[in-house]
């Protein structure tokens, strides 16, 4: 086998592993990640229940390496944007929902939160479609 045929050939091969890796793993356009309640601006009481919601796309629990699956996380009052290229932190702003939870009751202070729903893999790194836009609620006391 000459150099040309051999280079074509590992060219091919990489582009089929590429192919296949973004295909397991990715996204439907059509998917998206979505809070159900509390709307947008709403008032309510602490504790809130927050309602989950996806189209087009599985949840399963953290670590099941499922196609086209992954976990909800709650991003709560962020002050910066959430870096897209590593795991997802845990913190009192990032609430792991790692058994495939599909709602969650926390208690929040009273007064002005944003909440922000994210969808990421088994490995907790997000899936950059699946990001909610974030709502804003009012806590009263």
């Amino acid at each position: 086998m000459n150099k040309l045929n051999s280079t074509i050939i590992l060219s091919v091969f990489l582009s089929v592993l590429l192919i296949t890796k973004l295909w397991a793993h990715g996204v439907p356009h059509s998917a998206k990640a979505f809070i159900i309640t509390p709307k947008n601006n709403e008032r309510v009481s602490s504790p809130v229940t927050i309602k989950f919601g996806i189209k087009d796309f599985l949840i399963a629990p953290a670590g099941v390496n499922k196609h086209k699956a992954g976990h909800y996380h709650l991003l709560i009052d962020l002050q910066k944007p959430i870096d897209l290229d590593k795991p997802i932190p845990r913190d009192k702003h990032h609430l792991h929902f790692d058994q495939g939870e599909t709602e969650a009751t926390i208690k929040l202070a009273p007064g002005k939160h944003t909440l922000q729903l994210i969808v990421a893999d088994e490995e907790h790194e997000p899936f950059e479609q699946l990001i909610s836009k974030p709502i804003n609620i009012d806590v009263s006391q």
